[in-house]
């Protein structure tokens, strides 16, 4: 497993893990985010972020930042070990992860390692070193990812194919988009006119 995707994977099951807790609820609410691929779901994504121009658009039409963001979390990982704030210190990682030093934290310490990336300043000192403006983007991914990872997993894009419902809706009770409700109905549009927006 690669470096990029074994420290996505760590990720994803710290910020959805399984919940084997909620058992009596329905069976539905056991799985986690490892059970339905999503890490792959938001490498694609964060990988898409980032559109190129010109030249560069001869590459591709993306900008891959899958693997530097998952580089960052290893310095946060490592920045959380040398600070003495890791709960658990390193573990044996994981078969489906990678060898990273994120991936090797406790699900609990991985979440204290995003949170400095959000919060605490790692990348002051990276922008010490390097054109501050070039981190940008980066760094609004890092800082991004607990929201992208929950609203990825709670939309329609981790259902199977024969399914209707994925399985975020399904431990949401959430029934899916509706075409519309008796409550809007008689209210004609006369006449529509383009906007600006």
């Amino acid at each position: 497993m690669s470096h990029t995707h074994g420290t996505f994977a760590a990720l994803v099951d710290a910020i959805v893990p399984e919940t084997p807790a909620l058992a009596d609820r329905g069976e539905e609410h056991v799985p986690g985010a490892l059970d339905v691929d999503l890490e792959e779901a938001v490498i694609e994504r964060v990988n898409n972020f980032l559109e190129t121009h010109g030249a560069a658009s001869l590459a591709g039409d993306a900008v891959p930042l899958a693997p530097a963001v998952a580089t960052l979390l290893d310095i946060a990982a490592t920045e959380l070990l040398v600070r003495r704030r890791a709960a658990d210190g390193l573990n044996t990682p994981d078969e489906e992860f990678s060898r990273g030093v994120f991936s090797r934290l406790s699900q609990e310490d991985r979440l204290r390692a995003l949170r400095l990336l959000e919060d605490e300043g790692v990348f002051a000192r990276a922008a010490d070193r390097f054109d501050a403006t070039s981190l940008a983007a980066i760094q609004f991914l890092a800082s991004s990812m607990p929201i992208l990872i929950e609203f990825t997993y709670y939309s329609e894009v981790t259902a199977e194919e024969d399914e209707e419902r994925s399985l975020g809706w399904k431990q949401a009770e959430y029934p899916g988009p509706a075409d519309g409700y008796a409550v809007g109905i008689g209210y004609e549009v006369d006449e529509f006119e383009e906007n600006d927006y």
